[in-house]
């Protein structure tokens, strides 16, 4: 027997005795302007009300988080069209219930209720939930592994060209600032695209000694023209804190994500601070943070805005979880940052006050390693390793291969380029080169490791570069040395040099 049938009495009205005993059924009756009646024990429970007076006279429409889904329901009910529904129900202590059930009029004329009956579905809900985020997640990673390759083939050869049109630009500092600038802006495009790979993919990415005070100041530019005229930012970077190991591209990536998060929290006019501290966590301490005792740098963000909500707390670093509604959040970037916190190490941490602002904390182990220099610089050709020895290089890409052709010739090498296997193969048969640079570009991974394979036999004893696409194109002669893209002029000159000097990286 149906739900529907049981609850309905012969004489027209509704028993609910056996209600009242369920753990597992909810009931709620309302009378025809909407007010709650009568409810059962079960009911008050998914709720969270502390007694069923804390529900009896109050209008449905105070006690269902979606009004709309509400009201179309609820006009289906009041024509008759008796049917299953799902609704999501706000507790009295912020949490929340998604029942499904039936909610429906009696047949009786003397009966004016309108009943509902249902069962919980929330932990089916967040289950089902969490499946569609890791369908997500996956859907992701093959979207950002797709476009990443064409991406930075893009911006290889952007950055390549900045840099060469830097050097021809030395003698107009301002300009050459300008081309500097804006190759430094497709760098960090590069790093960005490596984070989110590395995001999709769960991959640890690579990790030097940074000095997150130099990090922080660094970022002061970008951020101030950001955030807008409506924010003030306090940058203070304390001196001396120590440094981290992490990716810089990554850190500098979290600071901006949760500054953005800031700024956007912010109605009218306000404040972010981006603070640095060393701080030393004892085991009380260490433990509630879920981090082994030692020494950290904590960076925290801290803004005057309008807060999150605490029954939003728990939730904010979920992936596709966000709290800006419909203003267009993706529900990523905290996510992103505490997958960061966490592959260095650390943690992040967020405390907020509804209407006074928020705090989110990134902790990081502080290091005693020496530190890496983590700026970019343009370094004079003079300064550059090259050769005038005969180098090759094969790309199926146009414009990669102009690209590494440009800047071999720039440095001094005497360059072949072709775009076709076997028109590379005759080459290395018919003139004596002496380094060959592999893009994968348009090959897949089998096709590039034959391709080398043919190389090596029609010149024996030849070096073999290979970009960053080419990686597994490695030989049983050895592995090549590796170019990731984008490339600077430094970066060709130095792989070239070290394979025709036989050094190792």
């Amino acid at each position: 027997m149906s739900v529907h049938g049981a609850v309905n009495a012969p004489g027209g009205a509704l028993e609910a005795s056996w209600l009242d005993a369920s753990s597992v059924v909810a009931f709620v009756e309302l009378a025809p302007d909407g007010c709650v009646r009568r409810v059962n024990p079960c009911f008050v429970r998914l709720l969270e009300a502390a007694a069923e007076r804390e529900l009896l006279g109050r209008p449905i429409t105070e006690l269902v988080a979606e009004r709309k889904s509400w009201a179309a329901w609820h006009a289906s009910a009041l024509a008759g069209r008796e049917r299953g529904v799902r609704l999501a129900f706000q507790g009295r202590k912020g949490g929340k219930a998604v029942l499904e059930g039936d909610l429906f009029r009696p047949g009786h004329a003397s009966d004016d209720s309108l009943y509902g009956v249902f069962v919980d579905v929330t932990e089916e809900m967040r289950l089902r939930e969490a499946v569609q985020r890791g369908a997500r997640m996956e859907a992701l990673g093959s979207l950002t592994s797709g476009i990443a390759h064409d991406f930075n083939n893009l911006l290889t050869v952007l950055v390549g060209n900045l840099y060469l049109a830097a050097e021809d630009l030395r003698g107009d500092e301002k300009t050459f600032q300008k081309v500097k600038a804006a190759r430094d802006a497709a760098k960090r495009g590069a790093d960005l695209i490596k984070e989110l790979l590395a995001f999709a993919r769960r991959e640890q990415p690579g990790a030097e000694e940074v000095d997150p005070a130099k990090i922080v100041s660094g970022l002061v530019p970008l951020l101030t023209r950001a955030l807008g005229k409506k924010v003030t930012l306090d940058a203070r970077p304390a001196r001396n804190v120590g440094r981290v190991r992490c990716n810089p591209a990554q850190l500098e990536s979290a600071l901006v994500n949760l500054a953005l998060n800031a700024r956007d929290a912010i109605t009218r006019c306000g404040r972010i601070a981006i603070v640095t501290e060393a701080v030393d966590l004892s085991g009380a301490e260490a433990e509630r943070r879920g981090l082994p005792p030692g020494a950290y740098v904590r960076l925290d963000v801290v803004d005057d805005g309008s807060g999150i909500p605490p029954e939003m707390i728990e939730r904010v670093f979920e992936p596709f979880f966000t709290t800006k509604g419909d203003k267009g959040g993706t529900g990523l970037g905290l996510s992103m940052v505490r997958w960061f916190a966490e592959q260095a190490g650390g943690a992040v941490s967020i405390d907020s006050t509804p209407g006074r602002g928020t705090v989110v904390s990134l902790l990081l182990p502080r290091s005693t390693d020496a530190a890496a220099e983590t700026t970019s610089k343009t370094a004079p050709l003079s300064t550059l390793p090259g050769g005038d020895e005969c180098v090759g290089v094969f790309s199926r890409d146009d414009s990669v291969r102009s690209t590494i052709e440009q800047i071999l010739c720039v440095l001094g090498y005497d360059v072949h380029a072709a775009g076709d296997a076997d028109d590379m193969l005759e080459r290395l048969q018919s003139r004596p080169i002496d380094v060959l640079v592999v893009d994968g570009t348009g090959q897949d991974p089998a096709s590039r490791r034959r391709f080398i394979r043919a190389a090596e036999r029609a010149r024996p004893g030849l070096k073999i570069v290979a970009t960053a696409d080419a990686a597994d194109a490695a030989t049983a002669h050895g592995r090549p040395r590796l170019l990731a893209k984008p490339f600077s002029i430094a970066d060709v000159a130095r792989a070239v040099r070290r394979a025709i000097d036989a050094q190792e990286d």
